[in-house]
């Protein structure tokens, strides 16, 4: 079996981008049955939001500054719907009341199936993590779940 190479990977590639994001709204509209809107009227900092009542939506912020980062909130995002969070950001500090560290598993979970399903392997975590644009507070998690 070949593998496809590290190097063809990056998401700083607008193909590879657009094939991941491609893969992670699938996921989201078609195996979790979950809405996902990308607005530009929210300021660039602001955290992309999950509801689960009235219907489960993701509202993902379209200018967020770091677009490589986008895949993995969009996974993380899909993790609080799935999972029923109530996900309330304080827009001042970006902090979350709860379930953060289960929806980052979660994200980095479903972004191992997206490399399993297309022949992607890595020497090390941080490869992985650095590949996908994870953020680095959440690294402390990449070794417990391999």
């Amino acid at each position: 079996m070949k593998f496809n190479s590290i190097d063809n990977l990056s998401i700083d590639n607008q193909e590879n981008y657009d094939r991941l994001m491609k893969y992670l709204m699938n996921a989201a509209m078609f195996d979790y049955h979950i809405g996902v809107e990308f607005t530009d009227t929210l300021p660039p900092f602001a955290p992309s939001a999950s509801y689960n009542t009235v219907g489960r939506l993701i509202i993902m912020n379209a200018l967020w500054p770091y677009p490589t980062e986008i895949p993995f909130q969009l996974a993380h995002e899909i993790a609080h719907v799935l999972h029923e969070d109530q996900h309330y950001y304080n827009l001042n500090d970006g902090t979350a009341n709860s379930g953060e560290a289960s929806a980052n598993i979660f994200a980095i979970k479903l972004l191992q199936k997206y490399c399993k399903e297309n022949d992607y392997r890595f020497d090390t975590y941080y490869k992985f993590a650095q590949a996908f644009g994870i953020p680095k507070h959440v690294y402390y998690l990449l070794k417990e779940i391999a």
